[in-house]
Order: structure tokens, then C-alpha cells, then sequence
């Protein structure tokens, strides 16, 4: 009987735990928001909404402001208090590391970028956290943890990186993103925070969601561009786990890729091979201002790099300013990526994707119009339906404030 009276309450707890979340995700998608509007965009009962709305308001979470008119009583409408919780997302890749600090609507209390040794060490980290707060004026007791984000983090689903193994393949990888293999439990343990782990462009898609106030019923493909490509899916205000869009297989005989298989969208397109191409290409080379020639070691990195995100952004100034050798290097690489898309949209039904990592930022103007040309007859004859492609105005931040909305709300998290 115990047993089965543990369970019940533990459904009762699970359920109340879904309306919160529900409810705080309705009021953040359209507020402010009344409690008949709330019921109608969550489905829940104006019973269980008036009784969670009014825990929310003990907890100072969300906050009355005001009175819409209606034909008969006014009603009470509802925001969430930006302040009311806070937490820190931070973003490594390239040996630079982006820290910010965001409130629950989404918004950038504070940011920071510096550079970071190839592998940061948690001190490292931790200090990065300590300057952030202080120089927001926040106080740090009212942070409620750190999200980390980072090219090939192997995320931890529904656990802190501190409980989590990672698997020993993840290694290289991690260091080749500038992450130690235990980053999080590390980062834990040097500020006493809780601390959660999210692969780059998931965090990056849920970053868009929380930044850009999309609601639940908005399906959307997140494509991120940093040092590598990956792509988040938010489906039903969760984002979707599992899958590696730089590795769709998008040329049969082509170069092998470091997950073991040939032709990944990463070793064809990626901007590592677009970097290397356009330093074995003299002209290339000499439009972007690279050194041309490839070192020894690491596949792919170059003499003299800057590393791949700073020697693909000087590519793609160079093509923006018309230099023919490096647009063409781009234009080879978004046809291949317009594919992947595709691919990604059809399987989906998808009708929004969203090009964000600093990678895009730099390139859209190439990728953005591959995408929409490789995707629209089949839309128009087949399908029937709109795709809008589009850059996130929040590109360069994307991915660490997602980290920190898995934070303030891991029911983002599927």
C-alpha cells in the first residue's frame, strides 16, 4: 500500500510539475496573459490554473500587472518577473567562451566573451562565472545554476554532468571543442552550482525558442554553425534528443569524418573543411588572409589558424566583399548543407528553420538563400506548404543562453 500511495503522489507531483512548466511557457510565449487566456493556450482547467498561477505568485515568479476590458469582469493579467530567477549559460568553442547571465524571459542581464586555454581548466571557468556576476550587480545567491554548452558535449539527459559519465570516445572530441572530459562536474565542484550540459545546437535551438518567444505549437529546425554544424529540434516547446545533422551522409564517396563514417556533412561542408580548402587554394587564401598550407597533426588544422571559427568568418568578409575564390568555397559547402536542410524539413514537416551560431552570422547571406532555393519548388508542388528560413537575431549568444534556460526550466528539455 505504501508503495502504491508513493506512486500516486508522485503522478500528483509529475502532473503539478507539467501544469507549472505549462503555464510559465504560455506566459513567456504571449505575455502578458490572462488565467482564461493561460487555460485556453495550456488545455488545463481554470480550476488548475487559478491554483498554480497563484503558487507562481507566492514563489514571485510571475507577477499581476493590470486588467484587460472585457464585456463583463476586467480580467487580472499576468507577466513573469525577469528577475525573479537568473542563471548563467556558458558557451566554449575555438578557445573563446561566452558567459551570460538571463533572467526567466529570456532576456541578457550580462555578458561575456574571453579567450580560454585550448582546454579550459574549471578554475578557469568558474572565474569566468565570478567576473560575469559581479559585474552584473546581481547578487550570486539568487543564481540558480550554470548551463554548459560545447561543440561534441555529449549531453546528460535530465541529470547534472556532475551524476553523469561520459563515454571514453567523447574525449578527443571534447578536446578538439576546447572541453575537458568531465567539464560539468568539474565546473560543479569549483562553484559549489548546480551545473547541466547540453550539446551546442540543441542549447542553441532552445536558446531561440526562449529568446524568441515561439510558442509550443511552433515546430522549428535550429542549423548552428561555430567551429562544427549540428542542429536542435523543438518540437511541442521540447527539444527533441538524439541526432547528428553534420553527420547526414551527403556525398558517398567522399573524405573520411573522425566519427568513423565517409561523406558527413561536417568532413564535406563544414567550415573545418571550408578553412582547409581555402588555404590549399592560393587565391583563397590570399582573399581571406590566410596562410596558405596545412599543419601536421590534427586533420584539418591550419598553419597559423586563428582557429576554425575566426579563418571561416575571415572567408566568408572576403566573400561578402565579392572575392570570387571564397564565395565559391562557400556556395559549394551551402549546397551541400541546402541538402542536409532539406532532408531535416521533409523528414519533420517542418516549416521554420533557423540559422544561428557565429558561423551563420558571418555566411548567411549564402547559406540562408541555398536553403530557401533547394527547399521551395518541392514546397510549392509537393508539400503545399511555406518554409521560412531565417538568421536568429541572437546568434552569437544563442547557444549559452539556452544553457541557461535548460536552468531556469529543464521541462524544455525533452
Amino acid at each position: 500500500m505504501g508503495r502504491t500511495a508513493r506512486s500516486a503522489g508522485g503522478r500528483v507531483r509529475s502532473a503539478r510539475g507539467r501544469a507549472r512548466e505549462a503555464i510559465l511557457d504560455a506566459i513567456r510565449a504571449a505575455e502578458p496573459l490572462s488565467r482564461v487566456e493561460i487555460a485556453a493556450a495550456t488545455g488545463l482547467t481554470e480550476a488548475s490554473v487559478s491554483m498554480t498561477v497563484r503558487r507562481l505568485i507566492d514563489e514571485g515568479l510571475v507577477v499581476e500587472t493590470g486588467r484587460a476590458p472585457t464585456a463583463g469582469k476586467p480580467r487580472t493579467l499576468l507577466r513573469l518577473d525577469p528577475a525573479a530567477r537568473i542563471a548563467v549559460g556558458v558557451y566554449l568553442d575555438s578557445g573563446v567562451a561566452t558567459f551570460v547571465l538571463t533572467g526567466q524571459t529570456g532576456g541578457i542581464i550580462s555578458r561575456l566573451a574571453r579567450p580560454v586555454s585550448p582546454v579550459p581548466s574549471a578554475d578557469e571557468l568558474a572565474a569566468g562565472v565570478v567576473v560575469l556576476l559581479a559585474g552584473s550587480g546581481v547578487d550570486a545567491a539568487r543564481c540558480a545554476g550554470i548551463g554548459l554548452a560545447g561543440a561534441g558535449l555529449p549531453p546528460a539527459p535530465g541529470a547534472e554532468l556532475a551524476d553523469a559519465g561520459l563515454p571514453p570516445a567523447a574525449g578527443a572530441e571534447l578536446a578538439d571543442a576546447g572541453l575537458p572530459p568531465a567539464p560539468g562536474a568539474e565546473l560543479a565542484a569549483a562553484t559549489g552550482m548546480h551545473v547541466l550540459v547540453e550539446n551546442e545546437a540543441t542549447a542553441a535551438a532552445i536558446g531561440e525558442y526562449w529568446v524568441a518567444r515561439l510558442g509550443p505549437e511552433r515546430a522549428f529546425a535550429a542549423l548552428h554553425m561555430g567551429s562544427g554544424i549540428g542542429a536542435g529540434i523543438v518540437v511541442g516547446g521540447q527539444a527533441l534528443r538524439g541526432g547528428e545533422f553534420g553527420h547526414f551522409c551527403v556525398r558517398v564517396d567522399g573524405p573520411p569524418c573522425w566519427c568513423g563514417a565517409r561523406g558527413c556533412l561536417e568532413a564535406v561542408a563544414g567550415p573545418r573543411a571550408v578553412v582547409t580548402a581555402a588555404r590549399a587554394d592560393p587565391e583563397a587564401a590570399a582573399e581571406a588572409g590566410l596562410t596558405p598550407g596545412v599543419a601536421s597533426g590534427s586533420p584539418g588544422v591550419a598553419a597559423g589558424s586563428r582557429g576554425v571559427a575566426a579563418d571561416f568568418a575571415a572567408v566568408a568578409r572576403a566573400a561578402r566583399a565579392g572575392a570570387p575564390a571564397c564565395l565559391a568555397l562557400l556556395e559549394e559547402s551551402a549546397a551541400y548543407l541546402a541538402a542536409a536542410a532539406e532532408s531535416v524539413v521533409n523528414l519533420l514537416d517542418l516549416d521554420l528553420v533557423v540559422l544561428t551560431g557565429a558561423g551563420f552570422a558571418a555566411a548567411s547571406f549564402v547559406y540562408g538563400p541555398a536553403i530557401q532555393r533547394r527547399i521551395a519548388p518541392a514546397d510549392a508542388r509537393t508539400w503545399h506548404r511555406a518554409v521560412t528560413v531565417t538568421v536568429s537575431l541572437a546568434a552569437a549568444t544563442a547557444s549559452a543562453t539556452g544553457a541557461a534556460a535548460l536552468v531556469l526550466q529543464p521541462g524544455l528539455r525533452h
